[in-house]
């Protein structure tokens, strides 16, 4: 933002909110299965998004993997709105680049200091006795922020 703006914020009548649904849904879907198939790339975890969400809503049940897909697609659709209420229209910078930053900022600001601490792993999974769940983390984010970038298209 520039000095002597003021900061926009998008009401959901103002974005694209069909948009924001269809880059939440795809975004956050495609994070997901990245977080299954990070497991056999060296220097990487595999990170299974919803059995992470099934911990937070602290259940054991069969179901709960599903809910906790469910939980992780509505979470990133609402994250998409943050983005493209606020951070689109106060960035002049790419989209995608804009998504990075944004996915970077969730990996360690709610995933990492949120989710993985609740999941028992500690800040950015410190406790996992390495960097991979880390790298992981943050790098799904990218993944999810450059995927937003590309598919939502203010109007």
């Amino acid at each position: 933002m520039e000095p002597g703006h003021h900061l926009i914020l998008l009401s959901w009548r103002e974005v694209d909110f069909a948009g924001v649904v269809v880059a939440g849904l795809i975004s956050g879907y495609l994070m997901a299965i990245a977080g299954l198939w990070a497991g056999p790339v060296p220097g990487l975890a595999a990170v299974d998004i919803a059995d992470f969400g099934r911990r937070y809503m602290v259940s054991d049940r069969p179901s709960a993997w599903l809910f906790g897909l469910a939980s992780h697609l509505v979470n990133s659709v609402i994250l998409v709105f943050v983005w493209a209420s606020v951070v689109v229209p106060n960035l002049s910078w790419p989209r995608w680049l804009a998504g990075v930053a944004f996915g970077v900022a969730l990996a360690v600001a709610l995933a990492g200091a949120l989710v993985a601490p609740m999941a028992g792993l500690g800040f950015m999974g410190r406790k996992s006795g390495g960097s991979r769940f880390a790298l992981t983390n943050v790098l799904v984010h990218v993944v999810w922020g450059v995927l937003v970038g590309l598919i939502y298209v203010p109007r």
